[in-house]
């Protein structure tokens, strides 16, 4: 049930009618009967899984809070918690993944054998609920949460539908205060409106036509020129931004209708200047539950600044694990988590020591180009991930095309539209980094509306075929 479908629409049309039209001590009854349909329309047999995983930790919840009131310690209680909801998440994403890699380390045949005779599907959201749910055991431990939540409402925040699939990975502070008050009003459903226009066109129309232009490449990227490979590197970055934020749009703009607010998960990453404030502004969720849960946790920014880049760097190739079962994720991980350590290492962007210092002439443009250039070149691990057990030699190749300047070899079809759809990509950017567009366009939101809704369903009539999943639903 992608939110650019049919299916959706009826679900959230019908939930929207009856949830304005009942009281309040229904509403909450009512979204998780939603929530549960939406995801049964995916997966109906691991409902059953995904219930009996937020029972179980709902259960541990109230042990812990008892602990609390007694005075008594709850360590265990929270570890073992925790370690359940880990062995759950590595049984599922990570099983073929450990065995594959103990056999090629030891050649044992039977890590080979073990993973052949299992067949093992993945369960959906699972990374995203997961994290959702350590989150919650550890709030309630660390004193963040401090009065119980009943049944009701703790299925509810895990279940959510608009976030369930992808988030953005929810804390407790975020929504649990909005429960028993979801507010609306015309502001909200307007912006509410524009949110799911704007996350439709960045899916429908940039994503979902950048796909198959640089599809080929990941699947023999020798025959190509290092043209090509260039402009499609920097388009994967572009697919991916709109593909995800163009969900998380989505996700907000259907919460906001419902009467709630939900973290925002971009916030025109592309415009950074540092790759610190980079990860401040792309999958900001991730980032700061990274941040806050393992990071912090390693020790953070105290003691030495090797330290500190050490806990960064494992964070980063933790982080690059969440995303998939596969080196090549790692390998993004530690990518991103080196251009951290040795821009913090030679103090690139601290005071006045800058990676392009500011007297440069357009400092700041050159700054944004090589930031968002560089990092593009991060999505080559994440791109060629697909190929499963190839992809490390797929990343080789299109490194290599590059660094090579290879004029030679086939140039991609239709890889001239890809600067269009970069630039567009960058203008939601733009939109997001400063809220300058849509507080001038606000007080003409009245007209503006009504000429999108048409402009845009006309789009996606011409360009979208809406079939498509988003990228993130695979983690």
């Amino acid at each position: 049930m992608l939110f650019n479908s049919i299916p959706y629409l009826i679900l959230f049309a019908l939930t929207y009618l009856i949830y304005w039209n009942i009281p309040q001590k229904g509403r909450k009854p009512l979204l998780v009967v939603s929530s549960l349909i939406f995801y049964a329309y995916f997966s109906f047999p691991f409902l059953f899984h995904f219930l009996l995983v937020i029972l179980i930790n709902y259960g541990f919840s109230e042990w812990m809070f008892r602990k609390k009131d007694k005075g008594e310690k709850h360590e265990s209680i929270l570890f073992t918690i925790v370690a359940l909801n880990v062995i759950n998440l590595a049984f599922f994403k990570y099983f073929y993944f450990i065995t594959d890699s103990l056999f090629v380390l030891t050649g044992y045949p039977s890590f080979k054998e073990i993973s052949g005779s299992w067949s093992i599907f993945l369960p959906l959201a699972i990374s995203f609920y997961t994290f959702q749910i350590i989150a919650v055991q550890v709030d309630i431990h660390r004193g963040v949460i401090e009065k119980r939540m009943s049944a009701l409402d703790y299925f509810l925040f895990i279940l959510f539908f608009p976030q369930l699939i992808a988030g953005p990975i929810m804390r407790s502070q975020d929504f649990l205060p909005q429960l028993d008050n979801p507010t609306i009003d015309p502001d909200k459903m307007k912006k509410g409106i524009f949110l799911i226009l704007g996350g439709l066109f960045k899916k429908v129309i940039i994503a979902e036509n950048i796909a198959p232009i640089i599809s080929p490449l990941y699947l023999d990227p020798a025959k190509y020129d290092s043209f090509s490979i260039f402009f499609s590197v920097l388009a994967f970055a572009i697919q991916v931004y709109c593909d995800f934020s163009g969900y998380t749009d989505m996700a907000r703009g259907s919460a906001n209708l419902l009467g709630y607010e939900i973290p925002e998960n971009f916030q025109g990453p592309f415009f950074s200047q540092s790759f610190r404030e980079l990860w401040s502004r792309w999958h900001i969720t991730l980032s700061s539950w990274l941040r806050d849960y393992i990071y912090i946790p390693l020790g953070g920014s105290k003691g030495t600044i090797f330290r500190s880049n050490v806990n960064s760097f494992i964070t980063m190739c933790l982080g690059g694990l969440w995303h998939g079962a596969n080196w090549a994720f790692v390998l993004w991980g530690a990518y991103l988590g080196a251009l951290i350590w040795i821009e913090r290492s030679l103090y690139l962007h601290r005071g006045k020591k800058k990676f392009i210092p500011d007297h440069f002439p357009l400092a700041s443009v050159v700054r944004t180009v090589v930031i968002f250039i560089i990092f593009s070149f991060s999505g080559v691990f994440f791109r060629a991930a697909a190929r499963g057990a190839e992809s490390l030699s797929v990343s080789y190749e299109i490194f290599k095309g590059v660094l090579t300047l290879r004029n030679t070899g086939d140039t991609l079809s239709r890889v001239d539209e890809l600067p269009t759809f970069i630039a567009l990509g960058l203008m939601f950017n733009w939109f997001q980094y400063s809220p300058f567009v849509y507080e001038k366009l606000k007080p003409l939101q009245n007209f503006l509306l009504p000429i999108l809704s048409v402009v845009i369903l006309l789009l996606l009539g011409i360009f979208g075929d809406g079939g498509q999943d988003f990228i993130y639903f695979q983690f």
